[in-house]
C-alpha cells in the first residue's frame, strides 16, 4: 500500500502541468538585439549563471532569469512565460535552461552535447552555434519577395531531412555532423 501511494504522489509530481506546452517549437529567428542578449545571458555575472531564457515567438524581444551559483531551479514557466508576454506584448515560449536551448525548429537536436553553449566561448562562437542550430540569419520566415533564395529553402530542408535520419537511427551523431557541415558549407 505504501509502495501505492508513494508512485502516486512521485507520478503528480514528475506530471507537472505547469512545465506542459512551454518550450518553444517552429521556426525561429532571433534578431541582432536578442541574440545579443542571449550571449548577455550565457555569460552571467560574477555571482549569478543563467536560470531560464523566453523569446517572444518572432525572435524580437526576450525575457531572462539569472539565478545564484548553488541554487539555480527551474523556475515557474507559465508564470515566467506570463510576465515576458505582459513586458513584450507579444507570445513567448521558453528558450534555454541554463545554458542548453531546448526550442524545438527541426533542426537543433535538443541534446546536451548538441544544444548546449559554454560562457567561456567567444561571442563570434555564440553566433555560429545560433546559426548552425537555425535560430540565427537562416531567412526561414521571409520569402522570395523579401530576398530567400531557392536555395536557401533547399539548405532548410535538407537539414531538416538530416535531422529525422539521425532521430530515426539511421545516421550517427558523427554522421550527421559531417552531412550538416557540408550542407552548410
Amino acid at each position: 500500500m505504501k509502495k501505492a501511494i508513494l508512485i502516486l504522489v512521485l507520478s503528480l509530481l514528475w506530471c507537472n502541468p505547469s512545465y506542459s506546452g512551454s518550450w518553444g517549437e517552429g521556426e525561429l529567428q532571433l534578431t541582432k538585439s536578442s541574440a545579443d542578449y542571449f550571449i548577455k545571458y550565457l555569460k552571467g555575472s560574477i555571482d549569478r549563471k543563467p536560470g531560464d531564457f523566453y523569446v517572444t515567438v518572432d525572435g524580437t524581444n526576450v525575457q531572462y532569469w539569472l539565478c545564484p551559483y548553488g541554487l539555480c531551479e527551474r523556475g515557474d514557466d507559465v508564470q515566467n512565460i506570463q510576465r515576458c508576454e505582459i513586458r513584450t506584448g507579444k507570445k513567448c515560449k521558453k528558450f534555454a535552461f541554463r545554458r542548453q536551448v531546448r526550442w524545438n525548429n527541426g533542426i537543433n537536436p535538443r541534446t546536451r552535447k548538441g544544444s548546449t553553449f559554454k560562457s567561456k566561448w567567444s561571442d563570434a562562437e555564440i553566433y555560429a552555434k545560433l546559426t548552425e542550430l537555425g535560430f540565427y540569419k537562416n531567412n526561414f520566415s521571409t520569402n522570395t519577395t523579401t530576398g530567400t533564395t531557392k536555395a536557401d529553402k533547399d539548405i532548410v530542408s535538407k537539414l531538416k531531412e538530416l535531422k529525422k535520419l539521425y532521430d530515426d537511427g539511421a545516421l550517427t551523431l558523427e554522421e550527421f555532423e559531417r552531412a550538416k557541415e557540408k550542407l552548410l558549407n
